[in-house]
């Protein structure tokens, strides 16, 4: 197994096409699909499974799928800490996020911080909450942009709040709600729903029924995955509805739809996870134009 092949399963997992991950990393899609065709031999299981000339992971693809990222993470932060603490290399300020936010937040503040400091180099990985932490904790990030964090760890890190963001209901494209403005959430009561699991998003199932309580119904959750990718795949696929962030429509969701809940909607923050310690001077910096490009986005 190389680890090409496992960012090329990643980029593919992401995207929901081979052709979309090869134009993202830059290779071409024969190769891409070759690749990861002798991963999927090696393995001795399918990754994925093309339903109505749609591409979805298998439940084998969505189990490996969030074992491949911390593979490529922890590969990548060994390397830079070797260099380093060994190497002489000038320490790299190491950045934390979820996936919706690296284009409209993440990107323009990195950007704009490598303008005032070109000689500092920032690594961003996009890692499920709790890996997030655990990393923190590690010392193995500087910081971390998340959506949730449970009471008992808040008391743990520095939090600062940098936006709120409505939810939507993700519905299958078929699914009998599917072409209305907007519904509400007690409408979902009788369907199952699909959860992102606590051991990658803590808190967020116990979030799933409290919201749910809310509107006068106890959710059947019928499965839990492990990221946002892999839960619109999932409602794509026909294992259920979801709550997720209308902030997350931007991320490729074919065969599902994001649809308003009518008032009151279900609202998250998003939330700057730090050490208890000053930053660097630098890393000052980063934190200021992340909390100033938040400020801009909207909550929708």
């Amino acid at each position: 197994m190389e680890f090409h092949q496992l960012r090329y399963f990643i980029a593919a997992a992401e995207e929901l096409s081979v052709s979309r991950a090869a134009e993202r990393l830059h290779v071409s899609q024969p190769a891409m699909s070759r690749q990861i065709a002798l991963l999927e031999d090696e393995l001795g299981v399918a990754l994925f499974d093309r339903i109505k000339k749609r591409m979805h992971l298998t439940d084998a693809g969505r189990f490996f799928f969030g074992k491949a990222r911390q593979i490529v993470c922890d590969s990548e932060t060994s390397v830079q800490q070797v260099r380093e603490q060994f190497g002489g290399k000038r320490r790299t300020l190491r950045l934390g996020l979820i996936g919706p936010f690296l284009d409209d937040l993440v990107a323009p503040a990195v950007r704009e911080f490598r303008q005032r400091h070109p000689r500092v180099q920032v690594s961003l990985f996009d890692l499920p909450p709790r890996a997030q932490l655990d990393r923190l904790r590690a010392h193995e990030l500087d910081a971390a942009i998340l959506g949730n964090i449970e009471d008992q760890e808040r008391s743990q890190f520095t939090i600062r709040k940098l936006s709120q963001h409505r939810f939507a209901a993700v519905l299958p494209e078929n699914h009998r709600l599917a072409k209305k403005p907007a519904i509400k959430l007690s409408a979902l009561a009788t369907d199952k729903w699909v959860s992102l699991s606590d051991a990658f998003f803590p808190g967020r199932r116990e979030f799933l029924r409290q919201t749910c309580a809310r509107a006068g119904f106890e959710p059947d959750i019928a499965s839990e995955v492990g990221s946002l990718f892999v839960m619109l795949g999932a409602v794509a696929s026909g294992d259920g509805v979801a709550l997720v962030p209308m902030h997350a429509r931007k991320l490729p969701h074919a065969g599902c739809v994001f649809v308003k809940l009518i008032a009151p909607a279900p609202m998250s923050d998003l939330l700057l996870v730090l050490p208890q310690r000053p930053p660097e001077i630098e890393f000052a910096t980063l934190i200021q134009l992340i909390t100033e490009h938040a400020a801009a986005l909207r909550a929708e």
